[in-house]
């Protein structure tokens, strides 16, 4: 083998995996580019949907739980205030508030 045809096949080796890397390359950045772009869509039609909304059906339903309870504690607390100003002024001598 000449030293022209041994220079020229270790070009040929060298440009081989460079020009194979370039393509790959470019195919994950072209298919990769069109995926993001896809799934960017999807998420700001969801993203839209969810703004939309009122409020999250599952925080909305515990809200709902949250607000019964509340009003149920103040009518318990509301009780409690009335039997202990019953008792206060049962008492005699009390410094009722």
């Amino acid at each position: 083998m000449t030293a022209q045809t041994e220079h020229r096949l270790k070009i040929a080796l060298w440009c081989v995996p460079i020009i194979f890397s370039l393509g790959s390359l470019y195919s994950v950045v072209t298919v990769g580019n069109a995926d993001v772009s896809a799934r960017m869509g999807i998420v700001e039609d969801g993203l839209k949907v969810h703004s939309a909304l009122k409020a999250h059906p599952v925080t909305e339903s515990r809200l709902d739980v949250l607000v019964t309870e509340q009003r149920a504690l103040r009518a318990d607390v509301a009780e409690a205030d009335g039997t202990l100003g019953g008792v206060c002024a049962a008492i005699d001598g009390a410094r009722c508030k």
